[in-house]
């Protein structure tokens, strides 16, 4: 890659530096950490025979083309399917796109110029994330960038003057194989690689154009095989069945994205291009790149913002990584080509600062970036090797067996689930059955992909107690709730209570229970629809932190009371809601038995004042229900993130 005979060149050592820096950042834990739902996904397609079965079972069926996908089947062959050995040739392939970015960005702009966009590649998290995983984002990159290098030396000079000559075979051939290596690796991919293709007609000449056109067919050439696959692709919705469309907001949320939600990263890019733009005087000949750069990153934003509000959502972060490269080199084509000491020292110290940003101040190696797999495996078999396999109902939220079963035979051993999905209302209904029907001690509870919240309560309704939880910021939770012990919900997640409700009930009603027990209660019925609530001023509880509310109430009926409703209000003084939660009676209703309703409210907008509590149970169907003990506990939480 680099001769040790040019390491007396300042640039050559600083490139050096940059990517063993690269390199460090990316094997850096690379195989410690669970693999991602996507990858895992790719793992389960991944166990078929023939090469026939993998196209028909692995990627025809998957909405992506399949080239990351039959280099996976052949390397987790050899290689086995541990996360070190399956991401390790994307770790690689993302320290080639720094040493490809350097390239690129010195044939159009210089030396400098390549150093500073390599750095910058080097410690943000958009290209370090992507390249530790195994998907086919980290690839892309490196693919687009070989194919733009090979287009820059087909149509360029190194002295970034148009190419008289005829452009050379082996460059040709760079790109008809870069572009081809596009097209099999992600369809933003090969997005990208159609828009840098078409760009090629804006500067080539009749020294270049019928083989710039001749490189071109035979990628579309390579690509013919795959076809019949993206035209089935093409009839999917894809990622647009779960993708919301893009808020107005979002290609300004890309862009800071881009600069890892971080104030103190963005600062240190404005003040590095500000120094390099007062150092670097413009020369006329590089609009030409810096057009063609804005070019190729704002297309595959605008075509991919289009497509996802007029036909399907398909617009997130990573299919975007493609041609983000370009908006880099864009910031720094203003270091120019001369590598001198002033520029030397702005790039120790943008490197430096990048790093410091990267690893301590927004530490990426402390944090969360997908579901959690591996310590849900892990928890899972610890508790059924501490508390017995037959003593534990576990019920889990997750878009394949495959994904947790995989972590499970990793710690030796096997978990039989009640259930694999808890998604809307029928997954809702599955949980409330499998709560109602379990008479084991312990009850498991995971999450690893979006869950309606109402499931924890209604595992609390009948599983009171708290043995155990982890919760993996906001991806991913499990927990195991104990029907006689363990601690509180409020005691094991840090809530202080401030102040304790209750509703003025009329417990005059003498009701008679089928276990023989006798009590009084308010009763509801056809002339009920709403009961006694609570209602008072928000305002005491402003500025106290973080606030939870929990409304709970003791039920009984004779028959399931349908969409009966325990309700928590937020509203303003003119009565418009703020916030409303309501816990759906029929999920923890047994006929003939008392039952226990819970409604946990976590505050997450800003209450103005002169804001209205209000907890009350709603006979939504007007039956016969007898109500105890409704009341609402108003917590502060003082847990630290």
């Amino acid at each position: 890659m680099i001769s040790s005979m040019n390491l007396k060149k300042p640039e050559t050592l600083w490139l050096l530096i940059i990517l063993c820096v690269a390199a460090a950042l990316r094997f850096y834990d690379y195989g410690a950490f669970s693999y991602s739902n996507d990858e895992l996904s790719a793992l389960n397609r991944l166990h078929y025979n023939t090469f026939s079965e993998l196209v028909q079972k692995g990627f025809y069926v998957d909405g992506h083309p399949g080239g990351i996908q039959v280099f996976l089947w052949q390397w987790v062959r050899i290689f086995g399917d541990t996360e070190w050995a399956v991401r390790f040739p994307f770790v690689i392939m993302g320290i080639l796109s720094v040493w490809m970015s350097y390239k690129v960005a010195r044939l159009m702009f210089g030396t400098a110029a390549g150093l500073f966009t390599a750095a910058a590649l080097t410690f943000l998290q958009f290209p370090l994330l992507y390249s530790q995983i195994a998907r086919p984002y980290g690839p892309g990159v490196l693919f687009g960038l070989m194919l733009v290098y090979f287009w820059l030396r087909i149509f360029f000079k190194e002295s970034g003057e148009l190419n008289t000559g005829k452009p050379r075979f082996q460059h040709l051939t760079g790109f008809a194989l870069s572009a081809a290596l596009c097209m099999y690796t992600h369809y933003f991919s090969f997005l990208f690689a159609l828009i840098v293709g078409f760009s090629g007609f804006a500067v080539a000449r009749r020294n270049t154009i019928f083989q710039y056109i001749g490189a071109a067919l035979v990628a579309a050439l390579l690509f013919v095989p795959h076809i019949p696959i993206t035209l089935n692709h093409l009839t999917y919705k894809g990622v647009g069945l779960w993708l919301g469309v893009p808020a107005k907001s979002w290609i300004l949320e890309h862009l800071i994205y881009i600069f890892d939600q971080s104030l103190f990263i963005l600062i240190v890019f404005l003040v590095t291009l500000v120094t390099l733009m007062y150092l670097y005087r413009e020369n006329s000949t590089k609009l030409r790149f810096r057009l063609l750069l804005a070019t190729w990153f704002l297309i595959p934003i605008l075509i991919g913002y289009v497509y996802s509000i007029k036909v399907s959502p398909v617009l997130q972060h990573p299919v975007l990584i493609f041609s983000f490269p370009y908006f880099i080199m864009l910031i720094f084509s203003y270091a120019g080509s001369e590598f001198d000491k002033r520029k030397r020292w702005i790039l120790t110290l943008f490197l430096a600062f990048g790093l410091l940003g990267t690893t301590m101040i927004n530490p990426y190696f402390q944090k969360q970036h997908f579901g959690e797999f591996k310590e849900i495996g892990r928890l899972t078999a610890k508790w059924q090797l501490q508390y017995g396999d037959t003593a534990i109902t576990k019920v889990i939220s997750i878009n394949s067996p495959y994904y947790i079963d995989y972590y499970l035979q990793r710690n030796h051993t096997a978990a039989k689930f009640e259930l694999y999905d808890v998604t809307g209302n029928e997954g809702l209904q599955a949980l409330s059955e499998t709560v109602r029907k379990s008479n084991t001690p312990y009850f498991l509870y995971a999450i690893t992909k979006p869950a309606p919240v109402e499931g924890e309560d209604i595992i609390r309704s009948v599983y009171p107690y708290i043995i155990e939880q982890e919760n993996y910021d906001g991806f991913s939770s499990i927990a195991l709730y104990g029907r006689t012990k363990g601690e509180s919900f409020e005691k094991i997640n840090n809530l202080t209570e401030i102040k304790t409700i209750k509703a003025n009930l009329n417990s005059d009603t003498l009701i008679s229970m089928n276990d023989a027990s006798q009590g009084k209660s308010h009763k509801m019925d056809t002339l009920a629809e709403y009961s006694p609530g609570i209602e008072l001023s928000f305002d005491e509880f402003l500025g106290k932190g973080n606030l939870v509310l929990i409304a709970e109430t003791d039920l009984f009926s004779m028959d399931n009371t349908g969409e009966s409703v325990l309700v928590i209000s937020i509203e303003t003084s003119d009565g418009k809601n703020i916030q409303w939660k309501g816990a759906v009676s029929k999920y923890v209703e047994v006929p003939g038995n008392r039952c226990h309703v819970i409604n946990t409210l976590k505050i997450d907008s800003d209450i103005p004042k002169g804001a209205k509590l209000k907890v009350y149970f709603w006979n939504k169907d007007k039956k016969v229900v007898y109500l105890n003990n409704l009341q609402c506990r108003v917590f502060s939480n003082t847990k630290v993130n």
